[in-house]
């Protein structure tokens, strides 16, 4: 058996990576194969260290809670023990609905110890966490009193789940729900002998779903702990290492580039609070807590750079070294105002769920990033861009910096999703060429090519593109333009369905604070901003708010949602002026429902929306106006 070691080193160049792959094999850089392995070798350590602060309002500089190492070891431990009780033994599989704080981290870890793992978006409606339980067939959840009365209380989770049999609480008064007063019950070693298999299914973690039930991803404590590495290497692995923690635990940039990098490698997690950066509080006073913790290092979404670098604080004192974002891309404009205005340059990265998390980054070299790109692939990471068949086989590799469909290939691709049938389209066949033991090809679904230096550019997402009767539009050119302009705070832009054209190009737009927009001016900046005559606008819509996922990336679902919901809207309404619209998100397509009042204008709003490929159906309403 091996002496357990953690290897620290910081990637700077494309050099370190290949040194890094010829000097160690993939399984020699981690201490042990399994997370709570990993958290005891540091808590052997530095058992007193704090391993998490978190901080509420009103005061940030003093942490409402502080975690140890050693107390962290011990909570994963005792209800890893705790879950496998209630499960009689067995493995047991536990839900995991909570807002950011410790618990969520140390349980999902002990829910892995003793068996899968399911973390859930605690902003979700019941059903959809129901359904997710149902089709896991989880016994066990975890969650707050207040998170779940909002949604129903526990009848109502018991009769939408019924699989569920016990319903714990963090921090509960009442003793009986209570995990904390549970697991005492439980603390000390592991009463059980856990499946160390490094490669089983541990946690499985919902992503997508925003206009259907989201997929499941079958994630291992390998495929974690390597990308944990990655990251390390990438954002900072340094013993004296903060990291400010505001991404939510039900994905995998809060629990893995941010929770678990930091921890294996013995740094200090600077929760945030419960909300993370959906707290403005927090975003406001962010450079204070940043310089007050010595706050080292950082992954948010382009959106809470934007909000930072619109807010009112300034960075001096603090020693920041890193500052990634990720899940959107980021404008060239606002990288170079990031740094002129606080000296920090920000780092895109990119990966997805599928791969585990990150893949791609720009390492820290104190120069700056190459704007506009994802950076280049990580330890035992490919890219390329290739073209596919409607089937999903390969046809061809894509030119040096030719546009194609995204592939990755890396041992921490998932072993695939719960519902086995979506495998096929994520998992690309006929790639010529060997790959090494457990590496697989997955395909991105991202549009991009990958340059000489080999840096990759994402140019957003396959099912993103706008297609204009036959013209592919790229959403980002009309995205860049429109942040341009010095009163938009934030720029999306969609395809809206059209008959004829198939699509047309429209923009959503909110503004800065204490700015004005007008559609006219934005849609006559468009005009001039844009290159691509085809790519202009046919509409800038203004709105108090973009609608944002719980990650704080732009939700473009609910925008497709709205640019749907107005077309049919003009439609019915120049017919029956009282149709109501509703769209339908149950099913894995978008659709909508017209409800009309008077019987005559049934089949006449029938045939107005008709051609459009969302689904759509039209009765009359059997309550009269």
């Amino acid at each position: 058996m091996r002496e357990p070691t953690l290897v620290r080193q910081r990637i700077r160049s494309a050099e370190d990576v290949a040194e890094i792959e010829t000097s160690y094999d993939v399984d020699e850089l981690l201490p042990a194969e399994t997370i709570l392995g990993c958290l005891r070798h540091v808590a052997a350590q530095h058992p007193e260290k704090p391993a998490i602060f978190q901080v509420e309002e009103p005061d940030f500089l003093v942490p409402k809670r502080t975690v140890t190492y050693a107390d962290l070891v011990a909570d994963v431990q005792a209800t890893a023990n705790l879950f496998r009780s209630i499960a009689g033994g067995a493995d047991s599989v536990v839900g995991l609905m909570l807002p950011m704080v410790p618990e969520g981290l140390s349980a999902l870890w002990g829910a892995q110890t003793a068996g899968v793992g399911i973390p859930l978006n605690p902003f979700l409606d019941l059903a959809p966490v129901a359904a997710i339980l149902v089709r896991t067939r989880a016994t066990i959840l975890l969650t707050t009193r207040e998170v779940l009365e909002a949604k129903g209380g526990v009848a109502a989770l018991r009769a939408a789940a019924p699989g569920v049999t016990e319903v714990l609480y963090v921090d509960d008064l009442d003793p009986r729900v209570d995990l904390a007063s549970r697991a005492a019950a439980h603390s000390g070693p592991l009463a059980f002998v856990a499946d160390e298999d490094p490669q089983r299914d541990a946690l499985l973690m919902p992503t997508g779903g925003t206009t259907g039930a989201p997929k499941l991803v079958r994630m291992s404590q390998a495929g974690q702990l390597r990308v944990s590495w990655n990251v390390a290497a990438l954002m900072g692995n340094e013993p004296d290492g903060v990291t400010a923690h505001g991404m939510p635990n039900f994905h995998c940039g809060g629990t893995i580039s941010l929770g678990l990098r930091t921890l294996v490698f013995g740094g200090t997690l600077l929760t945030l609070t419960e909300v993370g950066f959906r707290s403005r509080a927090a975003v406001g006073s962010f450079w204070d807590i940043a310089r007050h913790y010595r706050v080292t290092s950082l992954l948010a979404t382009p959106t809470t750079a934007l909000a930072l670098l619109h807010g009112d604080g300034n960075s001096h004192g603090c020693v920041l070294r890193d500052f990634h974002v990720g899940g959107s891309a980021v404008p060239m404009e606002m990288v170079r105002a990031f740094h002129d205005r606080f000296g920090i340059w920000l780092r895109e990265n990119w990966g997805m769920t599928e791969l585990h998390g990150t893949t791609t980054g720009h390492f820290n070299n104190d120069t700056q990033p190459r704007v506009g790109s994802v950076g280049r692939p990580l330890p035992f990471v490919r890219v390329k861009a290739v073209e596919l068949d409607e089937t999903g086989r390969w046809v061809r590799d894509c030119e040096v910096g030719e546009r194609g469909l995204l592939l990755t290939a890396t041992p921490t691709a998932m072993a695939g999703y719960a519902d086995s049938e979506l495998d096929r389209d994520f998992f690309p066949s006929g790639i010529p060429g060997d790959l090494p033991a457990e590496w697989r090809w997955g395909n991105t679904g991202d549009l991009g090519s990958v340059d000489r230096d080999g840096y990759v550019w994402v140019f957003g997402r396959a099912k993103d593109l706008i297609i204009r009767g036959g013209h592919n539009i790229d959403p980002r050119e009309i995205e860049d333009a429109l942040a341009s302009h010095p009163d938009v705070h934030l720029a999306a832009a969609i395809g809206r369905p059209d008959p004829a054209k198939g699509e047309l190009p429209v923009a959503y737009v909110e503004a800065r604070v204490g700015a004005t927009l007008d559609a006219a001016e934005l849609l006559e900046h468009c005009r001039t901003h844009v290159h691509e005559r085809a790519a202009v606008p046919v509409e800038v819509i203004v709105l108090d708010q973009i609608p944002l996922t719980p990650v704080g990336k732009v939700s473009k679902p609910a925008l497709r949602a709205d640019a749907v919901t107005r077309v049919v809207a003009g439609l019915a309404h120049a017919i029956d002026p009282a149709a109501e619209i509703v769209i339908d998100q149950s099913g894995a397509r978008l659709g909508v429902v017209v409800v009309v009042h008077d019987p005559a204008s049934e089949e006449p709003v029938r045939r107005a929306v008709a051609g459009f490929e969302f689904a759509t159906r039209v009765h009359v309403s059997e309550t009269p106006r």
